[in-house]
C-alpha cells in the first residue's frame, strides 16, 4: 500500500518528513509507504491535484491519497473555480477536482466514483505549515536558544489568521532569537525533528487541541493503514 500525501512546496515535504520519522518507519514495517509529494506552490496544487490523485486511485485499489494545501491564500481565487474561503470550501474544491478527473481523464463510471473517493482524504495546512513550529514549542524553543516564554498567538495555533500568519510569528522568533533570518527548507525540520511524539504537540498543557485538522488528516491515515500516527 502507498499514502500519497500532496503537498504545495519542498519546504513542506521537508518539514513533514522530518516530523513523521519515526511515523513513517513504523508504517513501512507494514509495507505501507508514506509518501509527500510537492505540486509547485497553491495554483500548481490546484491544476495537478486532479489528475494526480486520480491516477494513483485508479490505479491501485488499496492506495491513499491526501491533499494537504496551505489554506491562505484565498482572495486571489474567489473570480475562479478554485474559490474557497474556508477550509470546508477548500477541502470541497480539491473533492471536486478528482471527481472531475476520474470521469474525464479515467474514464470512470458515475457509479464507480465514491467506490474511489472512499480513499481520499482532503484537507489544509491550516494557516501554513509553520503552525506545527508554533504547536512545537519547546522544540522551537530549543532551536532559538532562548529561556524566553513563547506562546503570545491565538490558541489553538490553527486559529492564527492572516494579519499574523504562523510563518510571519516564526520569521520574527528567528530575528530576534537567533539573529539571523528564518529559512522554511531548513529551519523547519530542524525544529520538527525534535518532536518525539506527534501526540505531543496536539494538545497543550492544558489538554486544548492545538491542530484539530492537522489531528483529524493523520487519524484518517492511522485508521486506514492500522497504524497510529501517536
Amino acid at each position: 500500500m502507498k499514502v500519497w500525501v500532496y503537498v504545495e512546496g519542498p519546504s513542506d515535504r521537508i518539514a513533514l518528513e522530518a516530523l513523521m520519522k519515526q511515523w513513517k518507519n513504523e508504517l513501512l514495517g507494514k509495507n505501507i509507504h508514506l509518501t509527500f509529494l510537492p505540486l509547485g506552490g497553491k495554483d500548481a496544487f490546484f491544476k495537478h491535484l486532479g489528475p494526480r490523485a486520480a491516477r494513483n486511485l485508479v490505479d491501485n485499489d488499496h492506495d491513499l491519497v491526501v491533499g494537504l494545501p496551505d489554506l491562505y491564500p484565498c482572495a486571489k481565487y474567489q473570480s475562479t473555480p478554485w474559490a474557497h474561503d474556508d477550509c470546508d470550501s477548500l477541502k470541497r474544491v480539491q473533492e471536486r477536482l478528482v471527481r472531475q478527473s476520474l470521469i474525464k481523464d479515467f474514464r470512470v463510471s458515475q457509479e464507480s466514483v465514491p467506490v474511489h473517493l472512499k480513499r481520499l482524504f482532503t484537507s489544509a495546512l491550516k494557516h501554513d505549515l509553520e503552525m506545527l513550529l508554533l504547536a512545537s514549542r519547546e522544540q522551537l524553543r530549543t532551536t532559538l536558544g532562548t529561556n524566553d516564554r513563547l506562546g503570545k498567538w491565538v490558541h489553538p495555533v490553527e486559529n492564527q489568521d492572516q494579519q499574523s500568519p504562523p510563518k510571519r510569528i516564526v520569521e520574527e522568533l528567528f530575528r530576534v532569537h537567533k539573529k539571523q533570518r528564518y529559512c522554511d527548507t531548513v529551519h523547519a525540520a530542524i525544529v520538527l525533528r525534535k518532536v518525539e511524539d506527534i501526540g505531543d504537540i496536539l494538545k497543550n498543557e492544558s489538554g486544548q487541541l492545538q491542530c484539530p485538522v492537522f489531528k483529524e488528516m493523520i487519524d484518517w491515515i492511522g485508521q486506514k493503514t492500522g497504524v497510529t500516527a501517536y
